[in-house]
């Protein structure tokens, strides 16, 4: 999906709807910019927060398994 957007006088950009529905964010929810190679990616703190917890998820079920061998 590819999207447009212009930035106002206050250099501020109205997030288009179809990506606000795609990412389940609404007014006054908060978002992340990722900026890596002159690219943006954006997201909604809920969805970092679900992908912190799976990867402590991961790296602890990782971390017991080790124990176990020793």
């Amino acid at each position: 999906m590819i999207k447009q957007a212009k930035l106002s006088n206050k250099c501020q950009i109205t997030i288009p709807k179809e990506v606000r529905k795609l990412l389940e964010i609404d007014k006054g929810d908060d978002v992340v910019f990722f900026v890596e190679d002159n690219e943006i990616k954006l997201t909604s703190t809920k969805n970092i927060s679900l992908k912190l917890k799976n990867i402590n998820k991961k790296t602890t079920i990782k971390k017991e398994k080790n124990n176990e061998k020793k």
